[in-house]
């Protein structure tokens, strides 16, 4: 019995907490092509060959079937491209921990066990989604848009929308690498009052170079600014904003002078996901590591549990090509 087909019969046999959706090899096949994660047809990967290919039934492979051209009758696998690419786990495995297992942020501990794999096979996994939809943010959820950016219906906000107001803030993230060693790194926060939104990004240092850098990135002209007392923070007005301070020891601010919005995006990205448990080693690798996994609650605040799934499907969808 060939691999495929036992883990098959694993998953029907297994507890009812098992997702329906792969409960069987073709099921899932059929589900993956319906949300474009895997494409029915694509162009000959032949060179000079104008032909389509399209699946063709072959027990003899892992997922049951292969690209078939039917004009040069060249072969290729239906993973080609995709996120499954390169793994020798089958599909419904793969499905399993990036859209049940992953959404739902079990452990990596729990999620090896339950499918009897190594969890540096899940592990690897985990990091994988978790880098695509880092890039995501980056470039979908980012792009080339700033923070602080006027609100075109201005006139018709409320008193604390009516301008751009972004707080910014610092804070130092601690986290455990695999050998157990603690490690600090200062991460960086931006909050919009206007958009709800908010960015974070892992820093070296918090010089004044760092900071006001990242700030004319993500950050329009003419913004007002709150922050704390940071000297970090003091060549704001110079660079073109609106820069008020909150003194922290006085209290976090009333009404609009106030950083508690920057403040209570530290304690959701927290608590959204796991930052700070299995970063491997240390230096450029562990902080672009940490980066996704912030990365990853941004995401997730921004998106809502309730629409992780569709949300997770959009992720894939522009971070893998699949002609």
């Amino acid at each position: 019995m060939i691999r495929r087909q036992q883990i098959e019969q694993n998953f029907q046999a297994a507890q009812a907490n098992v997702l329906e959706l792969t409960r069987s090899h073709d099921h899932i096949l059929t589900w993956l092509a319906d949300q474009g994660l895997i494409s029915r047809m694509k162009r000959c990967v032949t060179e000079n060959c104008q032909g389509i290919m399209s699946w063709k039934r072959d027990t003899s492979r892992p997922d049951g079937y292969i690209f078939n051209c039917h004009v040069c009758d060249a072969k290729s696998s239906i993973r080609r491209n995709t996120l499954f690419e390169g793994s020798h786990l089958s599909l419904m495995e793969l499905t399993r921990i990036y859209f049940h297992y992953f959404l739902e942020k079990v452990s990596i501990k729990r999620c090896s066990r339950e499918l009897h794999l190594t969890q540096k096979t899940v592990g690897k996994l985990y990091a994988k989604i978790r880098s695509a939809i880092s890039s995501y943010v980056t470039e979908d959820l980012q792009g080339d848009t700033l923070l602080g950016e006027l609100p075109q219906d201005s006139e018709n906000m409320d008193e604390q929308d009516q301008y751009p107001v972004v707080e910014i803030d610092e804070s130092l993230f601690s986290h455990f690498t695999e050998q157990g060693v603690r490690t600090q790194v200062w991460v960086l926060g931006m909050y919009d009052r206007g958009s709800d939104h908010c960015r974070m990004f892992v820093v070296p240092d918090r010089t004044s170079e760092t900071l006001t850098n990242l700030i004319l990135e993500n950050v329009a002209p003419d913004t007002v600014i709150y922050t704390d007392g940071w000297a970090g923070y003091n060549n704001l007005r110079n660079l073109g904003y609106v820069h008020r301070v909150v003194i922290h020891a006085r209290g976090f601010g009333r009404g609009l002078d106030t950083t508690n919005n920057i403040e209570s995006c530290w304690s959701q990205i927290k608590r959204l996901t796991d930052y700070y448990k299995g970063i491997q080693g240390r230096g450029p690798q562990s902080m672009q590591q940490i980066q996704d996994r912030i990365n990853h609650g941004v995401w997730l605040r921004y998106v809502g549990n309730s629409d992780a799934l569709d949300a997770l499907i959009q992720v894939i969808n522009s971070q893998f090509i699949r002609q």
